[in-house]
């Protein structure tokens, strides 16, 4: 019970930052789920959460966790892509995972043109982990000791970790407003949110 650690995400902050009044997400990297049922059904604004993520040893966590029939699990780039009907597009604490070309050709693809689209990108790390992991007690202790179990797990430390400074974002000025904001996610402190939204062409 010490390690078990549960974030739960705050739709009205992350919907104050999309202009429209019914929301179609595709949550990129979406891991074993941060999404509330609860909170869905009593917040009708989001009116589809599209679940993904590469590693599909996630599907029958996800399928066991969530019955809403507003949240669909959806594990094909090919499939979503061709779909395409989202308006806004959450990472959440995933990005250091991506090198920062495979981040920009990814953004780019899921934002075609002449759709206004919304990208929130959470919980961005801008010091190295094990810097981050030696400050964590002092800023969130269950999320301390959710780390502390990850840390010493194979998979954990063999996974590539990029670091992004907000000066890296500028690269996407010519289609997106840059906005960023205090961390949607639980560490204000050691990482932020960064907000893109489409230019209109």
């Amino acid at each position: 019970m010490i390690f078990n650690y549960k974030f739960n995400i705050d739709l009205k902050k992350i919907s104050s930052h999309v202009n429209s009044k019914k929301i179609k997400v595709l949550d990129f990297g979406c891991g074993n789920g941060i999404w509330n049922e609860d909170q869905i059904k009593k917040f009708q604004k989001f009116s589809e959460i599209t679940l993904y993520d590469k590693d599909k040893n996630f599907i029958k966590i996800l399928k066991n966790k969530y019955k809403n029939k507003r949240i669909n699990i959806n594990f094909s780039l090919k499939s979503i892509l061709k779909k395409n009907n989202y308006n806004l597009i959450i990472f959440s604490s995933v990005i250091q995972y991506f090198k920062e070309k495979e981040l920009v050709d990814l953004i780019s693809l899921l934002s075609p043109k002449n759709k206004e689209i919304t990208i929130i990108i959470m919980d961005i790390p801008f010091m190295p982990r094990m810097y981050e992991f030696l400050l964590l007690p002092f800023f969130n202790i269950k999320r301390f000791y959710f780390s502390l179990k990850l840390i010493f797990s194979k998979k954990y430390l063999v996974k590539e970790y990029t670091i992004y400074s907000k000066k890296f974002f500028t690269i996407f000025k010519n289609k997106f407003k840059i906005k960023f904001v205090k961390n949607l996610h639980d560490l204000p402190v050691l990482r932020y949110t960064v907000v893109l939204n489409k230019k209109k062409n």
